[in-house]
């Protein structure tokens, strides 16, 4: 590594939303509500992020709460368990947020390249 390259500043941040006071989305979230659309269940997903059933049953819980509308619908099932299904809101949830960390991203690059001491 150059002595240069020690010396230089780099911006790092991440992306989340918070409604109010309270945390809503963030890249953990998002992947979450990823998972179950791709495996249509809360506890595969769960089991695939290394996460309890409970915990992403408690994150699904209070983002439809603090959005008001669900971003994803849970239907209990009985001996062959339950489907989960994220919502048109649950999409537009996903692609804002990526679009957003997009947008972080390139701002985050651009602000590096200018920042001297």
């Amino acid at each position: 590594m150059v002595q240069e390259d020690l010396k230089k500043i780099v911006v790092k941040g991440r992306v989340w939303l918070d409604i109010g006071e309270k945390p809503f989305l963030g890249q953990g979230k998002i992947e979450l509500i990823e998972k179950i659309k791709e495996l249509g269940s809360l506890r595969k997903a769960a089991m695939s992020m290394k996460m309890s059933y409970q915990q992403a049953w408690f994150c699904i819980n209070e983002m439809n709460k603090s959005a008001g509308k669900p971003l994803v619908i849970l239907k209990r099932g009985g001996k062959d368990g339950g489907i989960a299904l994220v919502t048109e809101t649950g999409e537009k949830a996903i692609q804002m947020f990526i679009e957003l960390q997009e947008d972080f991203k390139k701002f985050v690059l651009e602000r590096s390249k200018s920042i001297e001491l």
